[in-house]
């Protein structure tokens, strides 16, 4: 097989070029004897069809990963079922009494009416507003308050299931 030395536009113009081009017209390299690997640049790789292709392909499987793997939002819960419990009377201190009733608002899709045992809110209520004067019950910001640490205790005692509480019914004598 004849080899020449490339020259002009596909050598160094009189250089020692390590490619040359054989009888057939194609470039090989002058040590392996291999076809030479056409260098068309980094534009020419970067503007290619098959590279813009894997590109558009990355960028739509990463954006399909992170859609599909993004964290979703929380969404707060929100008031469910509401259960009435019995009114109660208490004794206060100076043989004065208290009557009081409560409803509690269930957590939507956590807890039912029906299923929601109403023993032990029925003895945290007792256990908050026994045993206090009149006068401390009196005042609204007061009650607010001692409505507030029921609520907290109520949610000790029913985790996930309580949303809120409410006075429906309170009388003292």
């Amino acid at each position: 097989m004849a080899t020449t030395t490339a020259q002009g536009r596909f050598g160094s113009n009189g250089t020692n070029s390590s490619r040359s081009r054989d009888a057939g017209g194609s470039v090989t390299d002058r040590e392996t004897g291999a076809p030479a690997k056409a260098s068309g640049g980094l534009r020419a790789r970067l503007t290619s069809k098959k590279f813009l292709v894997a590109v558009a392909l990355l960028l739509a499987v990463a954006g399909g990963a992170y859609k599909f793997l993004a964290p979703q939002p929380v969404v707060p819960p929100s008031g469910g079922d509401v259960v009435a419990l019995d009114p109660t009377t208490l004794n206060l201190t100076g043989g004065h009494y208290l009557k009081i009733a409560i409803s509690v608002q269930l957590v939507k899709g956590k807890a039912s009416a029906s299923d929601f045992a109403t023993s032990k809110a029925a003895e945290l209520t007792i256990d908050e507003f026994s045993d206090r004067d009149v006068a401390s019950l009196s005042s609204n910001p007061a009650r607010k308050k001692l409505t507030s640490d029921l609520l907290t205790k109520l949610k000790a005692a029913y985790p996930g299931e309580v949303f809120d509480v409410f006075l429906t019914q309170f009388v003292t004598q």
